[in-house]
């Protein structure tokens, strides 16, 4: 569709310019549009725990797509490697 003589973005339109201004914004490290839909569903969900809101809000009509956001295990093996560099460094501070 054409509104008012413009054509709509493409997809790789979309893509360049989401590169472009996070690379901008972060530091040199630019991000595609699928990473930051990954990051906002994950973070709505961890925040929320709906599964039914973000299938509303990313579009999904099955939970096992939505289900794929939802990451339990993410937070226990940070929480896990955390501990293991802890106790590495407390480990070469005795020698």
């Amino acid at each position: 569709m054409v509104n008012n003589g413009v054509p709509p973005l493409s997809n790789r339109a979309i893509e360049a310019l989401v590169k472009k201004y996070t690379k901008a914004f972060k530091s040199n490290n630019s991000k595609s549009p699928h990473k930051i839909r990954k990051s906002y569903g994950t973070n709505l969900m961890d925040q929320s725990g709906d599964i039914h809101l973000l299938m509303a809000q990313l579009g999904h009509t099955s939970t096992t797509t939505a289900a794929l956001y939802t990451n339990p295990g993410q937070e226990k093996s940070k929480k896990a490697a955390k501990q293991m560099g802890e106790r590495r460094t407390n480990y070469l501070e005795k020698d």
